[in-house]
């Protein structure tokens, strides 16, 4: 469990078989006893975090993880693969004497694949160095050092690579990078708007507004108004932003020359996740009798029958496949263990769940090669207004061209 307070810090996820000396290296990088050490494997049975300040870089939460045995499997979420889908860095532990078995092999490539920076870190030198596990490592182009956490040697050489690699934190704009000054941007909002007070919705407008500063023309347009609002201003529009569940109207109001998108898709975009979801458009198209899709909520409400999860897209999805699926769904909980038996995952847009957190669901996701799409892009797919929703962001055509070309 991730407490409060602690799951926007940098999280560093320690991993390795049993008994590699996970907990010691831990001790020995932050020069305090944090976790418990000794020789019997299995030690440490589940995840622990533990908030440091790692000098020189400053606050971060470093994760010990159970040690992974002949049973564990990429293909099911553990509780390390959760720990590991989480993490900014990873240090994977190895004994100096052994060489690579398949499980450590695996969560090498997974590391890769999940685009997660990290090290190796061969412990127990002291015992001697296997020649073939070091060639190994070479073969994968791996980073790795040699040490011994018993005698306290090598591990300065380590930290000091690991702060030099931890990631600094990088924020991508809404949409301001998209523009310039004196271009205008409409914001369509619900009539009801000015009695929206506290919601997500209205948060993300501001958020949006603020962001455009005064370098950009912002106009705020309800919906019963869009239309007489556009023959009264005196330039074309650059870009109209509107809800997911009216896109479909406001498109047919818009001009095509005019660049158009959603709320959801701007967070999206901001949130690093766009690339991804254009790209589960594909499983969508290719969905057969008898496939199971999951429909998956962030926040912890129960989910209600006339939630959008549960009736809109279930609805729109059966009728655009014409195929009988199987749908499941889960909320705040996070994905099933059996993730893996899914075809596709269908995300909620993540408005009450922490950016990290939602990162961490994609990558699970991509470690079970499951496609993902969020309401809003599937939304945009289904009500005909796609791709013309995801054409001002470039990672989204990337991801268009792609499909296009597999």
């Amino acid at each position: 469990m991730i407490k409060a307070g602690e799951a926007e810090k940098l999280h560093i996820a320690i991993i390795g078989r049993k008994n590699v000396g996970k907990s010691l290296l831990i001790n020995r990088i932050v020069s305090q006893e944090l976790f418990i050490v000794n020789d019997i494997p299995g030690t440490t049975t589940e995840p622990m975090g533990k908030a440091v300040e790692l000098l020189p870089y400053g606050p971060v939460v470093i994760v010990d993880t159970a040690g992974i045995d002949d049973e564990f499997s990429i293909r099911k979420i553990s509780k390390t693969i959760k720990a590991i889908s989480y993490a900014d860095f990873a240090v994977l532990v190895l004994d100096a004497r052994e060489e690579l078995d398949k499980s450590e092999t695996e969560l090498i490539t997974y590391l890769q694949k999940i685009n997660v920076p990290f090290l190796v870190a061969v412990n127990k030198i002291e015992f001697g160095i296997n020649a073939h596990l070091l060639t190994e490592l070479e073969a994968l182009e791996v980073t790795h050092f040699e040490l011994s956490c018993k005698e306290n040697a090598g591990i300065e050489n380590l930290k000091k690579k690991l702060v030099h690699l931890l990631p600094g934190e990088k924020k991508t704009p809404l949409i301001k990078d998209l523009f310039t000054e004196g271009d205008m941007v409409v914001l369509v909002v619900p009539d009801n708007f000015d009695e929206l007070q506290g919601s997500v919705f209205k948060s993300q407008i501001q958020k949006i507004q603020e962001e455009l500063g005064e370098d950009m023309i912002r106009v705020v347009v309800k919906e019963n108004e869009l239309a007489s609002s556009l023959i009264n201003l005196k330039n074309t529009p650059d870009l109209v932003i509107a809800d997911s569940h009216i896109i479909w109207w406001v498109a047919e109001v818009i001009p095509e020359s005019v660049k158009l998108t959603t709320y959801s898709i701007v967070l999206t975009r901001q949130q690093g996740n766009l690339f991804e979801f254009v790209k589960g458009i594909k499983r969508i198209e290719e969905l057969e009798n008898g496939d199971k899709v999951l429909i998956s909520e962030g926040c912890n409400n129960h989910m209600q029958e006339y939630e959008i999860g549960k009736m809109k897209i279930q609805e729109w999805l059966k009728l655009y496949s014409k195929k009988k699926l199987q749908i499941d769904y889960s909320n705040g909980c996070g994905f099933p263990d059996n993730l893996s038996d899914y075809n596709l995952i269908i995300h909620c847009d993540g408005c009450s769940i922490s950016q990290k957190l939602f990162s961490s669901r994609i990558k699970q996701a991509k470690l079970m090669d499951i496609p993902i799409i969020n309401y809003g892009v599937l939304t945009s797919f289904l009500n005909h207004t796609f791709p013309r929703t995801i054409l001002p962001f470039n990672e989204a055509v990337t991801a268009l061209n792609r499909i296009s070309h597999n």
